[in-house]
């Protein structure tokens, strides 16, 4: 799996970033890895673009698993990450 971003990542934060994926993807396998973005307002903050073509619910609840395991990360680590769904199910008309 490969992670692209404009500019090469420390090895801690890819570390982190591939975890991350891994351990969300396994609990929901139809998230499929987009691409790596810096948030806009924190250039410390990595988030991790993924297709996720599911229900509503099941997104939530995607959000909620992938926002604890970062938090975590968070604390251990000092890396900050999130998982941001892009959902084609959801996309207004």
């Amino acid at each position: 799996m490969n992670f692209f971003l404009t500019e090469a990542l420390p090895p801690k934060q890819q570390t982190c970033i591939r975890k991350l994926f891994e351990q969300v993807q396994q609990h929901f396998p139809e998230i499929e890895l987009l691409n790596l973005q810096r948030n806009p307002e924190d250039k410390e903050h990595i988030w991790i673009n993924v297709l996720a073509p599911m229900s509503e619910e099941r997104e939530i609840e995607l959000s909620r698993y992938a926002a604890g395991i970062a938090a975590d990360m968070l604390v251990e680590f000092d890396v900050m990450l999130s998982i941001m769904p892009e959902n084609p199910k959801l996309a207004t008309a």
